[in-house]
């Protein structure tokens, strides 16, 4: 049983881990991760685009 519980222990980190990977991968904006985002201004914005 204990060796039972020490796989179930090492897969469900594994598994964790996969889960995350495919998670990361498939997100297609890199600002996925960042959940605070500042509102743009418009003026840079058009400024940016401008030059």
């Amino acid at each position: 049983m204990k060796r039972l519980i020490e796989f179930a222990k090492k897969a469900s980190t594994s598994l964790a881990a996969l889960a995350l990977v495919f998670a990361t991968t498939s997100v297609s904006s890199a600002c996925f991760h960042w959940f605070a985002q500042p509102v743009e201004p418009e003026e840079l914005r058009s400024y940016v685009n401008n030059k």
